[in-house]
């Protein structure tokens, strides 16, 4: 007799345990994949009403409770030109996801002739016959560089990578869109001092940054203020450069007790 009471009592828990399972279920279900999109392209809006799609068609019906948010970001870098800002589930029946374009800033021309761009941290997007971007307009060209880009939505690796995407990092901080002042970017080795930047800026001055690996910061914000110090004719030409204190002998007034020189170079037209 106790054997089948403690039957039916475990078959009445079960049943418990499924209703209750079926409610839950029936409650914590994904209603809305909510996204927030922010683009700056026509082509971003395009494939933002098909990623709105795709996530609907996968995730709506979900249950909210085990969903893995992680899935879902992943369903959004299968677009690499998307990159997740932020997720979140908002119980009971809400996903919501804060998505931005990410903005095309750089181009590298492989081996075959087609460029590879990247966007303002140095990740590959995609490969392109032209050097434009999304938004019109070039990318800044760089050149002289080793790099590799194979999967989409990944950094670039390289010699001079991290100081390059550090250094203008702080240009895209300082500047905004960079592309509107710098054209190219060239890794050289032409001097004695070892290997250096040279930029090219688009008014015509240019720019030497040599051993870009020290201090990367502080000479990106020092040739930024010499830039933006420059009047409109200074910047069509000459150059100015960017030196070490233990590789040279020159001071200028900009030094102000950094350990590195910029001084500028006007030669007669």
């Amino acid at each position: 007799m106790k054997k089948k009471v403690l039957i039916l009592t475990g078959v009445a828990v079960a049943l418990l345990i499924a209703v209750v399972a079926a409610a839950l279920n029936a409650v914590f279900t994904v209603a809305h994949v909510e996204v927030h999109f922010s683009v700056c392209s026509s082509q971003g809006e395009a494939e933002a009403v098909l990623l709105q799609g795709e996530l609907d068609d996968a995730y709506v019906g979900r249950s909210t409770t085990f969903l893995k948010l992680e899935e879902v970001e992943a369903a959004v870098e299968r677009y690499p030109a998307f990159r997740v800002v932020s997720s979140e589930k908002r119980f009971p029946r809400t996903v919501v996801l804060s998505v931005e374009e990410r903005r095309e800033a750089y181009a590298f021309r492989r081996e075959n002739g087609i460029f590879a761009i990247l966007d303002e941290e140095g990740v590959y997007l995609y490969d392109s016959e032209r050097n434009v971007n999304r938004r019109g307009g070039e990318n800044i060209l760089l050149e002289g560089f080793a790099f590799s880009a194979e999967r989409a939505g990944e950094k670039v690796s390289g010699g001079h990578a991290e100081e390059l995407f550090a250094m203008f990092s702080v240009f895209f901080q300082k500047l905004g869109d960079a592309r509107a002042n710098v054209v190219s970017v060239t890794l050289s080795s032409e001097y004695m001092m070892g290997d250096y930047f040279f930029l090219e800026m688009r008014e015509g001055v240019t720019v030497d940054i040599f051993t870009p690996g020290n201090y990367t910061e502080e000479k990106a914000e020092a040739v930024i203020e010499k830039y933006l110090s420059l009047s409109e004719a200074e910047k069509t030409y000459g150059y100015f450069d960017v030196v070490d204190k233990d590789d040279t002998d020159d001071t200028d007034d900009t030094d102000d007790g950094r350990l590195f020189t910029v001084s500028q170079h006007r030669p007669s037209r």
